[in-house]
């Protein structure tokens, strides 16, 4: 885990980490309207739910995705991480976006006190 200041790395991070939140937004939200199609008997529209259920798939699919850019471009390893991810979802998943944003904070402290210093 390296914290090597390169100018763009911090912003290429904390970018991949905002797309896993959209797309597990995104997730939640088919998700939920999956949910409460279902709840009344016999008006759950197939269509509806077949869509929203590979919306579900399709959102959690790029989060995976989109975290392991995260995990690559923090110099993490991707492979345990991701089956962590897998195994534990909603849990890991918290804890590595924590892990990561506050690596962003640091990787942007870092910069700006290289920046303070070299001015």
């Amino acid at each position: 885990m390296s914290n090597d200041v390169k100018p763009g790395r911090a912003a290429a991070l904390k970018s991949a980490l905002e797309s896993a939140f959209i797309a597990v937004l995104a997730s939640g939200v088919c998700l939920w309207f999956l949910i409460s199609e279902t709840q009344v008997p016999g008006e759950g529209d197939p269509a509806k739910l077949t869509m929203f259920g590979l919306g579900l798939f399709a959102g959690l699919c790029a989060h995976f995705a989109y975290m392991g850019i995260a995990l690559k471009r923090a110099d993490r390893n991707v492979v345990l991480w991701l089956l962590l991810m897998l195994v534990l979802m909603p849990f890991a998943s918290v804890v590595l976006g924590i892990l990561l944003f506050n690596q962003v904070q640091e990787m942007e402290q870092g910069r700006e006190e290289g920046g303070a210093s070299a001015a």
